[in-house]
C-alpha cells in the first residue's frame, strides 16, 4: 500500500469510528426511551417499535466494528508501524 492509500485507509477508519461513535451514542437514547417506555407500561405497540429500532441499531454497530476492525487489521498490516488512536469498538 502506498503512503496515500495508507492515508486513505486512516481516513476510513476515522469515519468508521466517527460513525460508530455516533450511532453508539443513538443507541444509548434509545435503550433509556425503552426503558422509559417499559416503566410507564406504555402501549405493546410502542415498545415493539422502539425495541426493532434498538435491534437495528446494535445491529448496524456489529457491522461497524467488523468493518472497522478488519480496516485497522490491514492498516497495521500494511502501513508498518505507522499508529492509530484506539478504536471506539470493543476488541474482537
Amino acid at each position: 500500500m502506498a503512503i496515500e492509500d495508507c492515508a486513505k485507509q486512516r481516513t476510513l477508519i476515522e469515519g468508521l469510528a466517527a460513525d460508530y461513535r455516533s450511532l453508539d451514542e443513538t443507541t444509548t437514547a434509545t435503550e433509556k426511551e425503552l426503558a422509559a417506555l417499559q416503566a410507564e407500561r406504555a402501549a405493546p405497540e410502542a415498545i415493539a417499535a422502539v425495541q426493532e429500532r434498538l435491534a437495528a441499531e446494535r445491529e448496524r454497530l456489529g457491522e461497524i466494528t467488523v468493518e472497522g476492525q478488519a480496516a485497522v487489521d490491514e492498516f497495521h498490516a500494511v502501513c508498518g508501524g505507522e499508529q492509530l488512536p484506539p478504536p471506539p469498538w470493543p476488541p474482537r
